[in-house]
């Protein structure tokens, strides 16, 4: 799916809701949404009742946090959110600058209620972080990238393929009666990418070439890097 039809779905996703809920500040201010991403990268890295997360963290290949994901549905479902990827250098194991992404998922069946999940993803494999900065990412499915999923928001329990393209961390609020997400896009969103940096740039320009850098971003990079120390003193305890 092409970034252009990736906000559209985004953009109607909270449409919808706005008659009961006000739409996310990230909805159109960046640095509010890479704000939004630290504080959720910080509340799940912190948080004693994840205690796989740091066990995947620390060999992820990036993450993506979405801190605002509007699921609905109503015969016909349909989730989106705008989110913020963000990689690891594997020369020096730095955090790179952060690259805007929007996910989005429409689906049929009997499913009824209005949901804001909180998700982070963790990019395990090269292949799966080249996928999503391409914009050809399909999460799940025959024809997606695999993915394990752990948290409050999934239906029938933990799911967790350990040799998945990416685990799925997230936590729920409110009523849904339907399927999890799966079967969605990823890709980047090239109107929040120029808007951040003042110039066109790629996902492959940030995270890849490490075209350009915002010191507002350190923020989400210094929570990250403290993640790392606590995944560290994680193993060294379980040693």
């Amino acid at each position: 799916m092409k970034t252009s039809l990736l906000a559209t779905f985004t953009a109607a996703m909270i449409a919808v809701l706005a008659g009961s809920t006000a739409p996310p500040a990230a909805a159109n201010d960046p640095q509010k949404l890479i704000e939004d991403s630290a504080a959720l990268a910080k509340s799940l890295l912190s948080d004693s009742d994840w205690a796989n997360f740091h066990k995947y963290f620390g060999r992820a290949e990036a993450v993506v946090l979405a801190p605002d994901f509007l699921k609905v549905g109503l015969f016909f479902g349909g989730a989106g959110g705008q989110c913020v990827m963000i990689a690891r250098d594997p020369d020096g194991g730095d955090w790179t600058a952060p690259s805007f992404c929007l996910m989005g998922e429409a689906s049929f069946g009997l499913q009824i209620g209005v949901e804001k999940l909180e998700i982070m993803l963790m990019i395990m494999k090269r292949g799966a972080l080249d996928r999503i900065i391409s914009g050809t990412a399909k999460l799940g499915g025959e024809a997606g990238m695999s993915i394990g999923l752990i948290g409050q928001a999934v239906e029938g329990g933990t799911t967790l393929n350990l040799d998945a393209d990416i685990i799925a961390f997230a936590r729920g609020q409110g009523f849904y009666g339907g399927l999890i997400i799966e079967g969605g896009y990823i890709g980047p969103d090239s109107e929040y990418n120029h808007a951040y940096y003042g110039r066109p740039v790629t996902a492959r320009n940030i995270l890849i070439d490490h075209m350009v850098d915002s010191p507002h971003a350190q923020v989400l990079r210094e929570v990250l890097e403290a993640g790392v120390g606590l995944q560290r003193t994680s193993a060294n305890a379980a040693d």
